[in-house]
This record gives C-alpha cells, structure tokens and sequence, in this order.
C-alpha cells in the first residue's frame, strides 16, 4: 500500500475527490449525506443507467399496466456531484486509488463508495436477445415488457417472489392472462414464511392469477407459435402439468451482487463485499466504504454473520451511514445498523414487513377483521418469533397495527440476534410453526390488542 496516501478523515478536511459507483438509492443517499456533512470537495457519480437514477419498483408495475410513464419513474439527480450517465465501474486499483469507467476513463479517489447494487444472473437454459422473453430490471426492460404486451394474450412469469407478483398483478390489470412459475409451495414463501405468505398466494389465485408452484422450469422452446416452458418437480404432479404455454416470457428471479468489477482486488466478494460494522470494506486502507444490496456486514439484525440487505429504504440508509463512516476517516465511526424492511402493493394486497422473518421458529396470525370473507383483504398481521423473542412483524392491508408493532419491534435494535442460522436440529423453521396460543396479555408481542383465533390455512 502507498505511504504516501493519507488516510486522514475527510470530515476534518472537507474536500478532496470522492468517487460513487452506482446510480441507485443507495448512491443517492450517500451523495446528499456528503453535501450534508459539509464535504466541499469534487463528487463523481459513476452511474451505469444512461437516464440516471429511477425507481426501480416501478419496473413491475406501473410502468407495465400503464400506470406511469417511464418519465414518472425518474428520480431526482443530487445536486454538488457530477453526474457521468452510462458510466459503469468495471475495475477498481485499491493501491493507486482509480476507478476505471466503462469509457476507459479513469478515476482517481479519495474516498470510494461501492453502491453497484445487484446484476441480473441468468439461467444457462435461459436463451439470449431472443424476441418475446424478457429478464425485469431496468426502464428499457419494463418498456420491452409493456409493448410485447400489445401483442400477447398470457404471460408466463418465472419466479413467484416480490417482482414476480408485483408483474402479475400489473399484467392482469391489462386484461390479460398470467401464470406464476415457482419451485415453493406458496408466492412469497422465501420472504414471509410458508404460513403467512399461503395467504397471499391464495388471493391471488382468487384474484384470477394461474399458479404453478411446486415447479421448476427446465426448458424454453418453442411450439406453434408460442413459448413452450418445460416443468419438472415431483411436487407439482398434483397439477397434472408437464408444460406451460405462454405468448411472452419474462423472468423475475435471479439476482446476485455486482461485484465482478472488483475482481483483483483482494476484496471479499463471496456474496457481496464484506465490510465492518461501519461499512468499510475489509482489506481496504480506509478509504473504501459500500453501501446497499452489493454491502455484507454484520448488521446487529443479521445476528453474527456478516449478511446483506438490499431493500430500497435500507439500501439508503446503508448509503448515508456509509458516507458518514467515509467522512470519519480513521476515526472511530458509528456501527450501521439496519431492520430489513419492505412494503409492496400487488392488486389489492398492500403487504408490509420488517424484521428477519427468515429465522422465525413461531408464526402468529391475527385477524383485524374478523368474519369478513378474505382474511387478507381484510386485514391480517403476523408477528415472527425465535425462541420466544419478537423478530419480525408482516401485514396484509393492516398499516395502522403493523406501523404499531414496528415501533415496538424497532425498540429491539440495541438487542442483537445471537446468530443468522436456524436453531440446531430445525429445518427451514417457517414451516416449524406453533398452532397454539398468540400469547399471554401484557408479555412482549408486539401484536398484542390484536389477538383473534390464529388462522389455519393451507396452500391448495
């Protein structure tokens, strides 16, 4: 490493040149946090979008219904930076401190933010520039979406997660058909938990979506005209299904974090960039922070594993701690700590989470309406609990008792879990889930005053 790099925190200093790599929030967030703190030198932001910033969860759905022009999506630039549009980051020299652009233009830093986010894994079976199938993840992408779909009649939509029925949803709104390909049992059930997400996935099949769960796809081809997607898992027999056809085909899965561009740094990449409790990145001299889905540190809501947590508000929140710990230099700086949170509206559904609901050994359901006819549409709110803890809180179209039992939860910060994996001997604990009671009055849950007779539902 170069002695004669200083390594003195910026925020005494206030200037020098300090280079963003990346165009998303957690960029954004960084870049206001900077000007925020008083940092008066040069900021480049290296955004590898020719439009600039956007939301990127308009991509499945207004943008694809019609509800929004691309226009509408576009995100306000911070000002004090120089913007460089369609420029990606494709190689970074920690010694000498430059960031080469895809331009071949270099960079030279004083500070670095890694905020590349995550890039689109694709499927080996999955076929390249072929007309009618599409991967969802930038403006041109839901734009390519949005006008094959003048021509189709039904959408086959690979992946039953967040994006994938956030698609749905927007391509019925346009008064065609969809099916939902998925390996799980239930949509959602990586993110919610089997119990809470049969909810969903039952209204959306009410709600005229076709589901294949159970299934993988292996094999796309073509067959009268049509796209042919070839299943196979022994779950989904009960479909009687070897096939599904379909006019277009967009996947909606299959996302890993963009860090090839740091090969050969000597950086850890194995799922992300591995940094400290302040987001400085390990191996680095100081200097280099990440920030957003591409950033692995141990967060006090990870437990003790270094993790990663790439949802938009966290992903700006991720961007100004990590501008703060830039401006610290070698000074202590403060641990960021982040609750994994989410809201997605789908149809009717306005869903929202917080916490880990991926470590749950205990699942309670609460009705807010009791006796209506749809338990989600009517409102739902499940509290997520490991060894008798509150750890996460859900709702279905329920924002007045989930933002109660957030706050509850967020007093938990201070309180961090002992450990990312699942209790030795349980296997995928969402599933593991106690039918009984919701809890004695006055104990810590944060569902407490909302206590119905816990729901007992089954995915068909």
């Amino acid at each position: 490493m170069p002695s004669h790099k200083a390594t003195t925190g910026l925020l005494g200093r206030r200037s020098g040149r300090i280079v963003v790599a990346g165009g998303g929030p957690a960029a954004v967030a960084a870049v206001e946090e900077l000007r925020a703190l008083g940092f008066a030198g040069e900021v480049t932001v290296l955004c590898g979008e020719s439009t600039g910033p956007y939301d990127r969860t308009a991509c499945s759905k207004g943008l694809i219904d019609g509800a929004q022009r691309p226009s509408d999506a576009l995100l306000a630039m911070p000002g004090g930076a120089r913007w460089q549009l369609g420029e990606r980051a494709v190689e970074l020299d920690p010694d000498d401190r430059v960031v080469t652009g895809s331009s071949g233009d270099h960079y030279p830093y004083d500070g670095l933010v890694i905020a590349t986010g995550t890039t689109t894994s694709t499927p080996e079976m999955w076929p390249a520039d072929e007309a009618g199938v599409y991967q969802l993840r930038s403006l041109n992408d839901a734009g390519a979406v949005r006008a094959a779909l003048r021509g189709a009649g039904r959408v086959a939509i690979v992946g039953g997660g967040l994006t994938g029925c956030e698609l749905a949803c927007a391509v019925t709104q346009t008064g065609r058909s969809a099916v939902v390909v998925d390996p799980h049992r239930a949509l959602l059930q990586a993110t919610l938990g089997e119990r809470f997400a049969a909810l969903v996935t039952n209204e959306h099949r009410d709600a005229g979506i076709d589901l294949v769960l159970g299934r993988s796809v292996c094999d796309l081809g073509r067959r009268r005209g049509r796209f042919r997607l070839r299943l196979s898992g022994a779950t989904g027999k009960r479909y009687g299904l070897e096939h599904v056809d379909a006019d277009i085909v967009v996947l909606a899965t299959g996302q890993r974090p963009d860090t090839d561009w740091l090969a050969g740094t000597g950086f850890d990449t194995l799922d992300g960039v591995l940094c400290d409790e302040a987001l400085r990145v390990v191996g680095g001299d100081g200097t280099v922070v990440a920030a957003g889905a591409v950033a692995r540190w141990p967060n006090r809501w990870h437990g003790e594993e270094p993790d990663r947590c790439g949802h938009w508000i966290a992903a700006m929140e991720q961007g100004a701690a990590a501008a703060r710990t830039l401006m610290a230099g070698e000074d202590p700086a403060i641990p960021c700590t982040v609750m994994p949170r989410f809201a997605s509206y789908q149809g009717w559904l306005r869903i929202q989470a917080a916490g880990r609901l991926d470590l749950a050994d205990d699942i309670r359901l609460a009705r807010v309406r009791p006796g209506r006819h749809s338990p989600a549409r009517s409102g739902v709110v499940a509290t997520y609990h490991w060894e008798g803890r509150s750890i996460g809180v859900a709702a279905v179209n329920a924002p007045v008792q989930f933002s109660a039992a957030y706050r509850t939860l967020l007093a938990q910060v201070d309180e961090p879990l002992p450990s990312l994996c699942h209790p030795a001997g349980k296997t995928d604990p969402t599933r593991s889930v106690a039918p009984g009671a919701l809890g004695e009055p006055g104990d810590a849950d944060p569902a407490a005053g909302l206590r119905e007779p816990v729901l007992s539902l089954a995915v068909h």
